[in-house]
Order: C-alpha cells, then sequence, then structure tokens
C-alpha cells in the first residue's frame, strides 16, 4: 500500500485538492449564486496553494535534511498568517464585488459584517489546517525517503565492505605468487651450479622484492617512489633470468616520488609482459615500460611483443587483468582509465591514473 502511494504520490495530493475545493465549495454553495461561489472558491485555492505547496514541499524537506526545525516552525507560522491575510482579502474582495453590483448580495461573505481584523482571526484556524495538513503527508514521505535512503547507506556500507575485503584477499594473493616464486627460485638453482655470483645477485634483488611484498606492501598507501624500485627490481630479475634473449627497455620519468599510490597496482602489467612475451628460438622478443608523471597524472605503459605462431589464451592472463581491473575501479573509481591494444605480434596496455 505505501508503496502504491508513493508511486503515484503527486496524485493523491491533487486528488486531495480537489476533494478540498469540492467540499469548500458545497458549503458555499446553497449562500449564494452558482457563479460566485465558484469563482470564491476558486481564488482561494489559487491562493492557498503555493502557500501551502512552498512549506510542505520546499521548507519541511530542507528543515528535515538540515535539521532545523526552528527556522521551519518560523516560517510555518509566517505562513499561516501569510494565508490567513490572503483569504481574508479574498473574502474582503468578493464583499466588494457585492457591494459593487457585480454579484448579487449573498451570505457567503458577510463583509459589511464582520470586521477586518476578526476575519483575520476567523480563518487562521483554518490556514493552520490546510497547511499542516499538507505538511503531514510530505512529512510521512520525506520519513519513508529518508528511512530507503538510510537502508540503501547501509547497504551501500556492507557492499564497500565486502568489497574491501576481497581487495584485501586479492592484495594478500598479489603479495605471495607462488608460480613466480619457484620460477625464480628454480632459476637461482640452475644458476647456483654455473655462475654462484648472478646467483647471489639474484638472491639478493629477489630477497627485496620479498620484503617489499611482505612488509611494506601492508599499508593502504605506499609512496610512488618505492612502488617504482619494487617494479624496477622486478624487471632486473627478469632480466637476469632471460640473459640476453628478451631485449628490455625502461623508462622512468618521475617528477614527484613521494606521491601516495595503492600497492602491487601497476606490477600485474609487468608480469603479464614477461609472461606471454614471445620466447621461441627464431623471434626477437621486447619488453619496453614507460611511466611518465605530471604532477597528480601517472601514464603507466607496457608492450611487449608476441610470438607469431598460434598459442592458445592463457585464462590465468585473463583472470589477472580482470582483478586489476576491479582493483583500480573500486580504489580508483573515475580517476583512471585503461586501455588495451591486442594484435598478432604486440600486446600494450596504457593506464592513465589521477593519484
Amino acid at each position: 500500500m505505501k508503496d502504491f502511494f508513493f508511486k503515484y504520490y503527486n496524485r493523491f495530493i491533487a486528488l486531495i485538492w480537489v476533494v478540498l475545493v469540492f467540499a469548500l465549495w458545497m458549503q458555499f454553495v446553497n449562500r449564494s449564486p452558482l457563479l460566485e461561489s465558484f469563482l470564491f472558491v476558486l481564488c482561494s485555492l489559487i491562493l492557498a496553494f503555493p502557500v501551502t505547496t512552498f512549506v510542505s514541499r520546499y521548507l519541511l524537506p530542507r528543515a528535515l535534511k538540515a535539521k532545523k526545525i526552528k527556522t521551519f516552525a518560523v516560517g510555518l507560522v509566517v505562513s499561516i498568517f501569510l494565508l490567513a491575510l490572503l483569504l481574508t482579502l479574498n473574502a474582503e474582495m468578493f464583499g466588494w464585488l457585492e457591494k459593487q453590483g457585480v454579484f448579487g448580495s449573498s451570505t457567503m461573505v458577510s463583509a459589511t459584517l464582520i470586521p477586518l481584523h476578526l476575519r483575520f482571526f476567523s480563518l487562521i484556524p483554518a490556514s493552520i489546517f490546510v497547511i499542516l495538513g499538507f505538511c503531514g503527508i510530505e512529512f510521512f514521505r520525506e520519513h519513508h525517503k529518508i528511512s530507503q535512503e538510510n537502508y540503501r547507506i547501509l547497504q551501500e556500507h556492507a557492499r564497500l565492505q565486502q568489497i574491501h575485503l576481497e581487495d584485501q584477499l586479492q592484495l594478500l594473493k598479489d603479495q605471495i605468487n607462488p608460480h613466480s616464486m619457484f620460477n625464480v627460485l628454480n632459476h637461482i638453482h640452475v644458476l647456483m651450479q654455473d655462475d654462484v655470483d648472478l646467483a647471489s645477485e639474484l638472491l639478493v634483488k629477489f630477497s627485496e622484492i620479498l620484503r617489499y611484498q611482505l612488509y611494506d606492501c601492508n599499508k593502504q598507501y605506499v609512496k610512488l617512489k618505492d612502488e617504482i624500485q619494487y617494479l624496477k627490481d622486478v624487471i632486473e630479475v627478469e632480466k637476469m633470468r632471460w640473459g640476453g634473449d628478451l631485449n628490455v627497455d625502461c623508462s622512468w620519468n618521475i617528477t614527484t616520488g613521494d606521491k601516495e599510490i595503492n600497492p602491487l597496482l601497476l606490477i600485474p602489467f609487468v608480469e603479464n609482459a614477461f609472461k606471454h612475451v614471445s620466447r621461441l628460438p627464431h623471434e626477437n622478443g621486447y619488453v619496453n615500460i614507460q611511466l611518465e608523471q605530471n604532477g597528480n597524472k601517472l601514464i603507466f605503459t607496457v608492450e611487449n611483443s608476441k610470438s607469431t605462431e598460434h598459442t592458445s589464451k592463457s585464462n590465468g592472463s585473463g583472470l589477472g587483468l580482470a582483478n586489476v581491473r576491479k582493483r583500480l575501479n573500486i580504489l580508483y573509481p573515475e580517476k583512471h582509465k585503461l586501455d588495451i591494444t591486442e594484435t598478432d605480434t604486440v600486446y600494450k596496455t596504457v593506464l592513465n591514473i589521477s593519484l
């Protein structure tokens, strides 16, 4: 029933006005000519409608939202006296028209029998009844709207909490990537047989990566320069693993390294490039990484070559990018743009983000 009422709220209000006018007209129709009583009720409506609507549809909702009930009470009292004054003037006007012979004499207004100030005070109860009646209806609607809004806010809060927990879980998963860890450790194991110095250097870099992932990334934000250093360490490890079989070109143009960014936000693009770069013996694979900062604006571009031979699409890559998109939508809503370009030989991602 409530939903039906609020759905057709304006129609209900219009119906109430129609009933109110009809009831008022029925009181005067036997006390004056038909035309005069109709015009008198019509003029009363024209005067009462804007005052009542202003109080109930404008003053009341604003007072409830701003919690300024005292201000509304003052406006309500002023509006009641204003409406009583307007109705008094309306009755006086019709009394004057009767005296001028425009309408026949009637008992509807009795302008010559009631002093102006007494008519004014006699119309105050009617003004109170009309204005408070519509304010009561509007208050019921506003209360319902506030209840619905509070319920929506609670639902949104619960949804954001759930999203935050999911993001934290995803961040924990990103902090420890078993596939990447096993690859690096296996490579270190192999290097220990042939090149102990290189294996030691790789192990040091890898320990710095793990330290950053496990400890520094526990904060909601990290400094941009720390995140970039982490990316450089990861890239250096990958370059050591690949040796001369892969061309890696990096460009870092940072103006304010103390800007903050959510941790591990950029690394999936780097990992994806090294994971899916062309690696066949007869192909010269490459990975190009470029990061440019201009104030709060950050442009991160990662491009890698793809194998010219047919390879099956990796579900892991699609899932990783889906997680990145999800994190960006949660952490930087309306503040980022991610463009992905893919051809038969090139895969390129460009991330524009406002920190």
